[in-house]
């Protein structure tokens, strides 16, 4: 399987479990509210889609910094680097919660908390920054436009995300959950589509 073929699935995978995870936490927003902690078992399932994810975007990383053109490559080192550090972050915090947690009688991702802190650190700040890296490996017009716009805004609303944690105002939280729930799982299908129209044998559409 080439490297482009392996991060459209990736990358469509991601798209398909971003449509999960938001009709979970509509389910659970009904269900709670916006201002109670979301509980069993809509939580639950989030954090089992969130373990999904986090995998399937570091391939995509990975299938990014293989599209780079030579002269734009470090943008998608750089990129995969701190995507590296999102998935080890995000996987620890939900495995723990999944599992020591909950048979320790103390699951739930509460603010604040040290697993909440963490886990904000990973999407608001590290995948913020990585998707803000990624975005210049698109250079070209059309669907590379439409994808490179798409990393801009995600990655720029991710880090804006990083204003409710550091200000104690966790509606601010809310502007980064837009970005990477509602904008990216768009921004990688319409990455999965660009992925699967390149032939392993042909030149990358940016070189």
């Amino acid at each position: 399987m080439s490297a482009f073929r392996l991060g459209g699935w990736a990358a469509g995978s991601f798209a398909a479990i971003g449509a999960a995870y938001v009709v979970t936490l509509g389910f659970a927003v009904a269900r709670f509210g916006l201002h109670e902690p979301i509980g069993d078992p809509q939580l639950a399932i989030m954090e089992v889609l969130t373990l999904l994810s986090a995998p399937a975007l570091l391939i995509v990383m990975a299938a990014v910094h293989e599209y780079a053109s030579a002269d734009r490559r470090i943008f998608g080192v750089v990129a995969l680097a701190f995507t590296v550090v999102f998935t080890g972050i995000t996987s620890t915090v939900h495995f723990v919660e999944l599992t020591a947690s909950r048979q320790l009688g103390a699951g739930g991702i509460v603010w604040p908390s040290h697993a909440y802190a963490a886990e904000l650190l990973a999407w608001d700040w590290f995948l913020g920054i990585a998707l803000l890296f990624a975005a210049p490996v698109f250079s070209g017009t059309g669907s590379e436009a439409a994808v490179r716009r798409g990393l801009w805004i995600s990655g720029g609303l991710a880090l804006a995300g990083t204003m409710g944690p550091l200000l104690g105002d966790m509606r601010l939280q809310r502007i980064g959950i837009l970005g990477y729930a509602c904008v990216l799982p768009i921004v990688f299908y319409m990455l999965a589509r660009l992925f699967f129209r390149i032939l392993p044998t042909a030149p990358r559409p940016s070189q």
